[in-house]
């Protein structure tokens, strides 16, 4: 393998040939094109050292940024500029993704596939032998296997789509879901100039289980898009043990929790990101929340392995998820189970509800179904207020009715 950097600063030369090192420590084998900066060849790109890129054939354009644990292996991977690929995704085989596209965390690409520019492939979503068009959506845990999904097109969370029946089905992409990808984009391109200063800066000591984010104040077309400022170091309680893991920036961790290997608790994006004491996390899991977002969590949490928890997020005390769930913009009372396989997204689960395995649950209306004796103090409806129960509408109904016969016995009172 043949590296070469360009640069008259001979510190940050030694840092680099560090870095590759460190990469190949993690598994890659082929790095042709992972360069910082150097004006010969893209900028500003940022590879973890945890990611391991290990095909024949591998670039990267400008300020594309791929997470901790992503793994690509196979013929080749080939990355544009202004790209990101999150924590934990898989890619093996043949694999193209355009300019400003999003893979997202945990999300697995396999075989001939390729990623149109501005595409979105969700949280934990399956693409096999697919190519997927400009500006497509594919929702969280989504399946799309030997079938090419048309340009702007929508696919919903938990769908499978594998024949043609399947693609005239689909609806358009919508207005909120384009600049959510937008936003996206902006704030990972930050991220991959961001974590580069980073690493020129401080080296490869910056990068071990635990570590500061990069530095936030980072300009994108003359805007500050990163939400918070400078850099943070996470806070790590007593007795609590981290594997072979990644632990970023704004990390409050309680005591005597246990985080496993193959997990990323990022708070360089959406802070704080608070952990309950307590708490056991298993393998291979994401932690991570939208620019400006928090994630608290309680204490005596756990949860299996390959799960995504993103922000913004509350989740109470005594919560359990499984493996391979996704929990999303939402509120968790306490001793909740969530099963896997499961997608909880943009709801609020009271105290003590029992998600089982494979539930899409995105609705007041999902969660009301899941407790039919407690929808009054666990859902809200659009206007805030609880849901009536029969007993109460009894009341108010017999309100008039009261009111009637005491008026009536007033009235023959005086006539006595």
């Amino acid at each position: 393998m043949a590296v070469i950097f360009m640069t008259q600063n001979n510190t940050l030369h030694v840092y680099k040939i560090w870095f590759v090192i460190l990469v190949i420590f993690y598994g890659s084998t082929a790095v042709s094109a992972t360069v910082f900066n150097t004006g010969a060849y893209p900028g500003e790109s940022f590879v973890d050292p945890t990611a391991s890129i290990n095909v024949t054939n591998f670039s990267i354009g400008n300020e594309s940024y791929i997470a901790p644990f992503a793994s690509f292996s196979g013929d080749y991977a080939y990355i544009g500029s202004y790209s990101n690929i999150q924590d934990s995704g898989s890619n093996t085989g043949r694999i193209k993704i355009d300019d400003n596209a999003v893979v997202a965390h945990g999300a697995e690409l396999s075989g001939d596939v390729e990623i149109g520019s501005k595409a979105f492939i969700g949280f934990n979503s399956i693409i096999k032998n697919s190519k997927i068009g400009e500006e497509a959506y594919i929702g969280i845990s989504s399946k799309v296997i030997g079938i090419d999904i048309p340009a702007g097109k929508s696919v919903p969370p938990g769908s499978i789509i594998d024949s043609s029946d399947d693609i005239e089905k689909l609806q358009p992409v919508n207005e909120a879901q384009i600049e959510f990808v937008k936003e996206v984009i902006e704030v990972n391109m930050a991220l991959a100039i961001g974590y580069t200063k980073l690493f020129e800066k401080s080296g490869l000591e910056a990068f071990g289980e635990v570590g500061s984010n990069g530095d936030a104040d980072i300009l994108i077309d003359g805007k500050d898009v990163l939400e918070h400022s400078g850099s943070q170091t996470p806070a790590i309680g007593e007795g609590t043990t981290i594997g072979k893991s990644r632990v970023i920036g704004h990390v409050i961790l309680g005591k005597n929790i246990r985080i496993e290997d193959g997990t990323s608790v990022r708070g360089d994006e959406g802070t704080p990101l608070v952990i309950g004491d307590n708490s056991q996390i298993g393998k291979n899991n994401t932690f991570h929340s939208l620019n400006g977002k928090e994630i608290i969590i309680g204490r005596n949490f756990k949860i299996d392995s390959e799960s995504v928890v993103h922000g913004p997020i509350d989740i109470g005390s005594d919560v359990n998820i499984g493996s391979h769930a996704v929990v999303f913009n939402s509120t968790i009372g306490d001793n909740v189970v969530i099963g896997d396989n499961a997608i909880v997204v943009g709801v609020k689960v009271p105290d003590g509800t029992v998600i089982p395995p494979g539930s899409i649950i995105q609705t007041r209306k999902d969660v009301r179904l899941l407790n039919p004796g407690t929808a009054a103090s666990g859902t809200e409806d659009a206007s805030g207020a609880g849901a009536a129960s029969i007993t109460d509408m009894f009341f108010v109904a017999m309100i008039p009715i009261v009111l009637g016969l005491t008026v009536s016995l007033i009235l023959r009172e005086k006539k006595h």
